[in-house]
């Protein structure tokens, strides 16, 4: 029976000192799909934090877009996987509008106080300040070239 306890406890030991690097592997290669996403969907769809794209008319405003990061970031690693998730969101909500470019982007961050039970499983629940980081713009269709077979690239 003390065999069985030790084996279990020494299981436990290594899997409590891998968790951490297993969480952060898992924040690296979401962060990595998310970068592949967003370039794709970059292909399609201009951003700029101006009202207009210089050289292009805007023909249709087509309405708000925000995108809201979903995971509670509390370091420096789940900061910047939660940029990419708004911005994920806030280009799919824009694409599913219609909308060729997103105009008047802005960037706002709320910190708040986050229970996550899930945090470390030997502890109880941990409550920690997180930050949610939400990306708002207005989803626009605008000229795809400057003039007549002239397309514009990079904008």
């Amino acid at each position: 029976m003390a065999a069985v306890a030790a084996i279990i406890f020494v299981v436990m030991a290594l899997f409590g000192l891998a968790w951490p690097f297993l969480y952060t592997y898992r924040l690296k290669w979401r962060r990595i799909a998310l970068d592949k996403e967003i370039q794709y969907f970059q292909n399609r769809i201009a951003v700029a934090t101006s009202d207009a794209i210089p050289g292009r008319a805007t023909e249709q405003v087509l309405g708000p877009v925000t995108g809201i990061s979903l995971i509670p970031a509390s370091n420096d690693d789940e900061q910047m996987l939660a940029e990419r998730e708004a911005m994920h969101s806030l280009i799919k909500q824009a694409l599913q509008m219609g909308a060729n470019a997103v105009l008047g982007l802005k960037m706002t961050e709320e910190s708040y106080q986050h229970t996550d039970p899930k945090k470390f499983l030997v502890l109880p629940a941990v409550t920690f300040t997180a930050t949610r980081v939400t990306y708002a713009g207005t989803a626009a269709k605008v000229a795809v070239t400057n003039s007549p077979g002239e397309e514009l690239r990079g904008a």
